[in-house]
C-alpha cells in the first residue's frame, strides 16, 4: 500500500512524498523548514538546478514561505504564527528540471501510516 516510503521516515528524519519521478522529503528544524528534493532511491539530495516553493494554509489563508538553497537541501523561513499542529504545507518541486505535482503535508507531520486520533474505523 505504502509503496513509495511514505510510511517511514526519510534519510534526514523527515517525511516522505513522492510528485512525481523524485521524492521530496520535509522536516521541520529550529524555526525553519528543510526540504530535501531525493532521487526515487531517497538518495542524492540536490538543490543544482532545481527550485522548490512553499505555501502554508489554515483555515484563515495561505502564507508563501522564502525559500534558499543550501548545499543539500531548500531551507525555508517560517511565518509568524506558524502552528506545527494544524494547517498545511504544500510544495511544489523541480529537482534537476523535472517538474513534480504538489505534495501536501497535513501538519502536524507524521506518517502516512499513523492513524490520526479523530479517524473513525468505518
Amino acid at each position: 500500500l505504502w509503496a513509495h516510503g511514505e510510511d517511514k521516515p526519510g534519510p534526514h528524519g523527515g517525511f516522505i512524498r513522492m510528485p512525481g519521478g523524485f521524492h521530496t522529503e520535509v522536516k521541520l528544524a529550529e524555526e525553519k523548514l528543510q526540504i530535501y528534493l531525493l532521487d526515487i532511491h531517497w538518495k542524492d539530495p540536490v538543490t543544482e538546478k532545481s527550485k522548490v516553493e512553499v505555501e502554508y494554509k489554515t483555515s484563515t489563508g495561505a502564507t508563501k514561505l522564502a525559500c534558499r538553497a543550501e548545499q543539500t537541501f531548500f531551507s525555508c523561513e517560517l511565518p509568524k504564527g506558524f502552528n506545527k499542529d494544524s494547517g498545511k504545507l504544500l510544495v511544489m518541486a523541480e529537482r534537476k528540471g523535472m517538474k513534480g505535482a504538489k505534495a501536501e503535508y497535513d501538519l502536524p507531520l507524521k506518517l502516512l501510516n499513523q492513524k490520526d486520533e479523530h479517524s473513525s474505523h468505518h
